[in-house]
Formats: structure tokens, C-alpha cells, sequence
């Protein structure tokens, strides 16, 4: 596991993974919570009825490298211009010149701007792509084939086999530079305007309840305070700054599943109102639009943590407990995003809007103290946190799991059954702690019902010794690809349902395995299902709980 060091006012030393689950036994760090219940007459009320336990799905990041196609045109998925200079090692040009847009404006003499598409993985279509673009210039391939060329139009003859296609542009003319580049798929030429997404992205996606859009929204480490700042239609690529909104909705309403927005953590009140506007004036008004500030502030591998962390500090809002004060500027930043949302639906508000707090599955302190902090608890609909599982107690003292690296050996002498075995131990037993824990302040305490923002399997392989970590992954892709995982998920998810958990968001749709974890419930877009047995497991789970 990764360690993390203590900020001031936690207790000790404490480890987290990759994706912020705590995988220490602690739960609390501060001790037991509270169960008295502050909430409102109608909110305990509501703690008191069962919740619809439904699953929605975390769409996959943008990126060249990427084992999904969202977009029938690949350009909006390619990676942001590499600076090249003739004759200098690659990607050590002097910096580009680049239009608002991201588009290269001028070059100078021996320069020239290079992007990449479709790599690192064979399971693209090949065949005939139409790259379209306007401006003038010089524009070269390399592995794919020019089959024909006319002014502002080639056919590309590619073959999809992991080597990537990479696109130079060699000249542009700086009164009318090259620009609004498109790389479309083969036979999506007439239709890709009015709908740019891939028939199988949105077919894989249909049986779900929510989307939610923190990695299309590039909502960690976000840079993005105003509106002006962020990616639109007619930006370059939709790969390097989040997606459009406009994408964002135009799916949620293509496929009339309800959409979960994640406001980044500098995103100026503008930015939220105007943010806001076009949800309000461009989403099907019967969507149920999610609410929720940034993501996993509480979690200090991100850099939203040390912007909140300065700002707790600022507003001295943790009294000398600066992590406190981090999650009390959270709380309170939340509660302003939530009202400016509020303002801009006006009287519609409490039909069209949840409003989602976050907290840490593994220390539901952490929850009490956001939801607790000014009441703020009272202008939420729903407490989220992120249930992974990664393996039971492996030395019976509560602080190993397969994630451990001090229990590499251990790890490596299990067979992907055994680690199975492992899983199905932990989730009647840690799983169900964790939830019922986290039920007890969300619901009990404070009368909100326990949503999951994330979830899924936890097993990354980085964090172990270096002549461990490819033999471990190679344990972790079997456990994970393994047909037992269908019914890890029927386990999980139903426990999930038993401790009282609603709106469940799987973490990711689509990602290659590889060290730094196994998120991906399919392994790339077009796998045949039958070997993607978590996506299995998802469907058995939403087929035998269809909504009310």
C-alpha cells in the first residue's frame, strides 16, 4: 500500500491506495461516531424507508491511449500537441504556438506539431477513416496509408494494431492555419455532426441509472476556475481539459440516463451559475441532475486537497486541525455551490437537483464532520462514499489486505481462486462494517440516504517490491477476469443493498488493466461480454432490481 503522511489532528501514521481507500482497519480515527439524530422531522423519516438500491457508472477519462471510443471522431480523443524541431529528439521543439481553440497557429522554419491517436491497444476498427479539416497547410500520417486527397480531406487506410496513428502538421499559414481537424471513424462520415457518439459506447451504457462524469469533467487536479476556461465544442480535443458540457448532456439525454455533474474545486461562482444555466436550458427536464463538489477533497493524493487545505488554513476554519479545516471548507464551499445551482433552477430546484456530500468510506469520521459542519447536512440530498473492496484481513490483525505490500509473498502463493475466496471473506464481513458505519451517519444520524459515488475492485500492484509488482499483476488480471467475479459482484452489490445503500456508481466503464489497478468494467469497448464478468455482474444486479 501507499503511505500517506498524517496532517495535523490526525492520530499516527495511516495508509491509503491509489484510489483514497483506506485500507487499514482504523474505520474511525477519532472515535466511535455519534449516533444521536440531529435531523429533521421529514429527513428521519425518510432514514426510516427503504432506498432504491440502483447502479450507475463512472465514464472513462478521455485519452489517446485510452481502450474506449466515446466519439466517432478519434481527434477528439488525441493527445495534446508535442512541440517537434527537425533533426532534435522527439518532443523537445520549442513550444508551439497554439490559437485559443488549441489549434497551431504559425510554425517556424524546421518546426513542426505532432499528436497521437488509437495507441497502445489493437481492438480499434480498421479500415477506411475520413480526416477532415479546414485551413491550409501540410498535413503527413504516419502508420496509416493516404488511400486519396483533396483540399480539406483525406481517406486514411489504418490498421488498428496498437502502434497508433500519429498526425504531423508539417506547414499551416498563419493568415488561414490549419484547424477544426476530425478523424472519423469508417462509416460515420454523414452522421458524426449530429451525433459524435459510437453506437456500442452507448448501447454498453444504456441498462444504467446515472453517469457520473468526474474523469469526462478532468475534475482532479483541476485547473479550471472560469468559464472561459473550460473545453467547448470547438476546442481542439476533448482530451486534455475535461469534456464539453455540451457532451456531457447531449448523452445523458441521448440515452435518458441521469446525469452526475462534479464542479471543479477552483470553479468560480460564475463558472457554477453559468455551469448551471446550460444544464437547466439544455438537459431533459425529466433527468435527475446530481450536484457535487470536485471529488474526494478528504483524499490527499489530489491537488483539490491542497487547495482546500488552504483555504481551511485561510479561514482558520479548523482551529490548529488543518485536515479538519480542509474538510470544513469542503463542507461549506458545497453548500455555496449547491444554493447557486439552486438560485439558477429556481422554483424546479427540489424536483431536478440532488445535492451529494462526500466523505471516506474507511474513516466515516470524516463524513460526520462534513455533513455535521453548519448544518450543512440540511442543504444536502444524499451522502456518498466510494465501498472498494480489496481483500479480507490476510494476518488477523485487521492492518493487511491483498493490497499489502509486506504480504507480497503471501499475495503471490494464492491461486486467482484463493484471492477470490479472499474478496467473498471480506464483504459479509469489513464490506459490511464499512456500510453499515457510514449508514449510521449518513441515514441514522443525519436522515440522508448513503450513496456511492465509486466502487468496484481495489487491487493494484504498483505499490508492491519491483520484483513483485508484474507477477501480482498478472494475479490481479486473472482475479479480475476471472468468471467468480460475477459473483463477487452479485455479493457485493446485494450487500450493498442489504446495509441500506442507494444510487451505486461503478468505477470505471472501460480501462485496460495494468499495475496501477483493474477499475475497467470491460477491458476495452468492443470486448465480448461473456469474458467481462464484472459488467456481468452489474447487469444480473440492475435486471434483478428494476426500478420502482
Amino acid at each position: 500500500m501507499q503511505t500517506g503522511v498524517v496532517l495535523a489532528g490526525l492520530a499516527g501514521l495511516v495508509y491509503f491506495t491509489k484510489r483514497g481507500f483506506w485500507d487499514t482497519a482504523i474505520g474511525r480515527v477519532r472515535g466511535d461516531a455519534a449516533t444521536s439524530a440531529p435531523g429533521t422531522a421529514d429527513q428521519l423519516a425518510a432514514a426510516n424507508r427503504p432506498t432504491q438500491a440502483q447502479i450507475g457508472m463512472n465514464v472513462g477519462g478521455i485519452a489517446d491511449w485510452a481502450t474506449q471510443w466515446p466519439f466517432v471522431d478519434l481527434f477528439k480523443t488525441s493527445r495534446e500537441w508535442i512541440p517537434q524541431r527537425e533533426g532534435a529528439d522527439w518532443g523537445k521543439g520549442e513550444p508551439l504556438q497554439l490559437t485559443s481553440e488549441g489549434w497551431v497557429a504559425s510554425l517556424a522554419p524546421g518546426q513542426y506539431a505532432e499528436t497521437v491517436m488509437m495507441i497502445d491497444t489493437p481492438h480499434y476498427p480498421s479500415g477506411k477513416y475520413t480526416l477532415l479539416y479546414e485551413g491550409e497547410g501540410k498535413i503527413t500520417l504516419r502508420n496509416a496509408a493516404i488511400a486519396s486527397e483533396t483540399p480539406g480531406k483525406m481517406v486514411v487506410d489504418v490498421k488498428a494494431d496498437g502502434a497508433g496513428v500519429f498526425l504531423q502538421i508539417r506547414e499551416t499559414n498563419p493568415s488561414n492555419p490549419i484547424r477544426n481537424i476530425r478523424f472519423i471513424m469508417p462509416g460515420f462520415e454523414q452522421t458524426y455532426k449530429t451525433q459524435p457518439f459510437h453506437p456500442l459506447f452507448l448501447e454498453r451504457l444504456s441498462k444504467f441509472q446515472a453517469l457520473r462524469f468526474m474523469d469526462w469533467g478532468g475534475t482532479n487536479n483541476s485547473k479550471v476556475v472560469n468559464w472561459a476556461d473550460r473545453t467547448t465544442l470547438t476546442s481542439a480535443r476533448q482530451s486534455n481539459n475535461g469534456v464539453a458540457l455540451e457532451h456531457m448532456i447531449q448523452l445523458a439525454n441521448t440515452l435518458k440516463i441521469d446525469p452526475w455533474f462534479t464542479i471543479p474545486a477552483k470553479a468560480s461562482d460564475d463558472y457554477v451559475r453559468q455551469f448551471a444555466k446550460m444544464v437547466r436550458d439544455r438537459l431533459d427536464p425529466s433527468l435527475t441532475i446530481h450536484i457535487e463538489y470536485s471529488n474526494e477533497i478528504w483524499n490527499t493524493i489530489f491537488e483539490q486537497f491542497g487547495y482546500a487545505l488552504e483555504q481551511g488554513k485561510a479561514r482558520n476554519l479548523g482551529a490548529g486541525d488543518d485536515y479538519l479545516g480542509a474538510l470544513r471548507f469542503y463542507s461549506e464551499r458545497s453548500v455555496q455551490v449547491f444554493k447557486i445551482v439552486q438560485e439558477v433552477f429556481g422554483s424546479s430546484a427540489d424536483r431536478r437537483i440532488v445535492r451529494v456530500l462526500a466523505g471516506q468510506a474507511g474513516n466515516p469520521w470524516t463524513g460526520e464532520q462534513i455533513l455535521g459542519w453548519k448544518d450543512a447536512y440540511k442543504q444536502a440530498d444524499a451522502y456518498a462514499i466510494a465501498p472498494y473492496f480489496d481483500g479480507a484481513d490476510l494476518d488477523g490483525n485487521g492492518t493487511s489486505d491483498l493490497n499489502d505490500p509486506k504480504a507480497a509473498d503471501k499475495v503471490l502463493s494464492m491461486t486467482p481462486d484463493q484471492a477470490i475466496d479472499n474478496i467473498l471473506q471480506e464483504i459479509p464481513n469489513e464490506i459490511k462494517q464499512t456500510l453499515d458505519k457510514n449508514y449510521a451517519i449518513a441515514t441514522t444520524k443525519f436522515g440522508l440516504p448513503l450513496y456511492a459515488y465509486e466502487g468496484g475492485p481495489h487491487l493494484t500492484a504498483y505499490q508492491f517490491p519491483e520484483d513483485k509488482v508484474e507477477r501480482i499483476t498478472a494475479l490481479f488480471t486473472e482475479v479480475n477476469r476471472h468468471p467468480r467475479m460475477r459473483e463477487v459482484y452479485r455479493q457485493y452489490l446485494n450487500q450493498w443493498k442489504q446495509s441500506g445503500g442507494g444510487l451505486f456508481n461503478q468505477f470505471v466503464d472501460v480501462a485496460k488493466p495494468s499495475k496501477w489497478g483493474f477499475w475497467g468494467a470491460m477491458e476495452y469497448q468492443n470486448q465480448d461480454l461473456k469474458q467481462a464478468p464484472k459488467y456481468q455482474g452489474l447487469i444480473d444486479f440492475i435486471d434483478a432490481n428494476p426500478p420502482r
